[in-house]
Order: C-alpha cells, then structure tokens, then sequence
C-alpha cells in the first residue's frame, strides 16, 4: 500500500514539473490553446471586464428596480 502512494505521488511531482516547463501546454488542441492568449476586452468608460459580445451594460442605462 505504501509503494503505490509513493509511486502515486512521484507521478504527480513528474507532471507537476512538465506543467513547469510547459511542455504539456504544447501537446493541448488548438482549440484549448486558443482561450489562453485571448486578450481581456475592457470597457473604456466603466474599466470593468466586458463578457460576451453584447457590450457594457454602463453605455445601456441603470435598469429599472424591480
């Protein structure tokens, strides 16, 4: 039982250390590669993060209460 978790655990170092280096990054797809150099897109006005393509909420108005 204790060799497996040793052998367990030097696997998981052995990954560790290739993530490291980033050499597993380069065997991803292209499609998981492509998230990760995508530029975060703020908004000029406001400065917060702009999620979808829909725009800011600032330039649409405050919304009315419930």
């Amino acid at each position: 039982m204790i060799k497996v978790v040793t052998l367990f655990l030097v696997v998981i170092v052995v990954l560790a250390m290739f993530g490291k280096l980033g050499w597993l990054g380069t065997l991803a797809p292209k499609s998981l590669r492509r998230g990760l150099d995508r530029k975060t897109v703020i908004c000029k006005d406001c400065r917060r993060h702009i999620i979808g393509r829909s725009g800011c909420d600032c330039a649409q108005g405050p919304k009315p209460k419930g």
